[in-house]
C-alpha cells in the first residue's frame, strides 16, 4: 500500500525546500504582509503500521508572512548590490482529534520562522546569498530546545538572462536535532507580460493570465515540506515529523494599489506524515509515512503593501 521513499532522495527534498523558499525571497516583494488560509475537508487517513482503520481527518491551516528591506545599498561606480532583507513567518495547522491512542498524526502544528539574508552581487552575473534563520517547529504539547530549528548556508547565483537564476552552495541545518552539512540547489524563472510563467525549484510552477488590469488567473502547483518536533507514543519514538503536501489548483487574484486579494481552489495531490528517530545516525533510515488521501481544497489569502506600487 505505501510505496517505500528513498531515504536519502526524501532528505535531500527537504533540503531543496529550505534552500528554495529562503532564496526566493529575493524575488518576492519586500515591504509586504501576506496572510492565507486552506481548508481541505474530511479525507481519508491511512497510517503504516495499520494500528489506525477506517480514520477521516479535515485540515485547516492559517499562514502569516511579512518581509522588509533592511538596507540597499548600490555603488555607482563597482554597479554592485548589497542588499539586508529581513523575514518573519508563521503557520499554525488544526488536524481533527485523533481517531485513537495509536493515532501518530499531531492535532496541531505550529512552525515559525524569523530569518535574514544578505544579498551581494559579483563579477559576470553572479551573485551571493547568506542565510540565517531560527524558529519553532512544534505539534505544541511540550516546547523545549527540540523545538527549535536552525537553518544558515550560502548560496552562489548566475543570473544569465533578466528573469532566468540558478545556483548552488551548502547549508547547516539542526532537522534531526543535530548540525547536519548538506548541498543546496536553487532555480528561478520567470516570464513577463499579459500572459506569464513561473518556475520557482522547488515550491512552484505556475501559469497566470492577465484578464485585466487588476484581476489575474492563475494555474499552480506548489510545494510544501516543513519539518516538526512531536511527542507520540511510538516504539521506538519518533520524535522527528517531516510533512509534504503538493496541492495543485486555480486561483483568481484581483489587484488594487495597496491590497492583493486571493481566492481559489484545487486538488490536494500528496499529504505524508513521516516520522523517523532524532540524531545523525538516522538521516538515512527509513521513515514511517502515514498519509492523508487526496481530496478537493479551498483557499483564500490577502496582501497588503506597505507601499503602493511605484508607477
Amino acid at each position: 500500500m505505501f510505496k517505500k521513499i528513498q531515504p536519502l532522495k526524501n532528505s535531500l527534498v527537504l533540503l531543496l525546500l529550505l534552500t528554495g523558499t529562503s532564496v526566493y525571497a529575493q524575488f518576492s516583494p519586500v515591504n509586504t504582509i501576506d496572510i492565507n488560509t486552506i481548508y481541505v475537508p474530511e479525507t481519508k487517513y491511512q497510517q503504516k503500521d495499520g494500528n489506525v482503520q477506517n480514520a477521516e481527518k479535515t485540515q485547516k491551516r492559517i499562514d502569516l508572512g511579512y518581509s522588509f528591506l533592511i538596507s540597499d545599498k548600490f555603488d555607482p561606480v563597482t554597479k554592485k548590490v548589497s542588499r539586508w532583507t529581513g523575514m518573519i513567518d508563521g503557520s499554525y495547522t488544526q488536524l481533527s482529534k485523533k481517531a485513537s491512542d495509536k493515532d501518530m498524526t499531531p492535532e496541531r502544528l505550529f512552525s515559525s520562522t524569523l530569518g535574514v539574508s544578505h544579498f551581494h552581487t559579483l563579477k559576470n552575473n553572479w551573485s551571493m546569498v547568506g542565510l540565517l534563520s531560527a524558529g519553532i517547529n512544534s505539534d505544541l504539547k511540550k516546547i523545549d530546545y527540540h523545538d527549535l530549528y536552525i537553518n544558515g548556508g550560502v548560496l552562489f547565483i548566475k543570473t544569465p538572462h533578466p528573469g532566468f537564476s540558478y545556483g548552488f552552495g551548502g547549508f547547516v541545518m539542526n532537522a534531526l536535532n543535530a548540525p547536519i552539512l548538506l548541498p543546496g540547489l536553487m532555480l528561478h524563472f520567470q516570464t513577463e507580460g499579459k500572459f506569464k510563467f513561473n518556475i520557482d525549484v522547488p515550491t512552484e510552477v505556475s501559469t497566470a493570465y492577465d484578464l485585466t488590469k487588476k484581476m489575474e488567473l492563475k494555474l499552480a502547483v506548489r510545494f510544501r515540506n516543513t519539518s516538526f518536533d512531536t511527542e507520540n507514543n511510538a516504539d521506538p519514538k519518533r520524535r522527528y515529523l517531516n510533512y509534504m503536501e503538493l496541492p495543485a489548483g486555480l486561483e483568481a487574484k484581483w489587484k488594487s494599489k495597496h491590497f492583493d486579494f486571493v481566492l481559489g481552489g484545487g486538488y490536494m495531490i500528496l499529504r505524508n506524515f513521516d516520522l523517523k528517530e532524532s540524531g545523525i545516525k538516522n538521516l538515512f533510515s527509513e521513515p514511517q509515512i502515514n498519509k492523508l488521501g487526496g481530496n478537493m481544497f479551498v483557499t483564500a489569502g490577502i496582501r497588503y503593501r506597505l507601499k503602493p506600487i511605484s508607477k
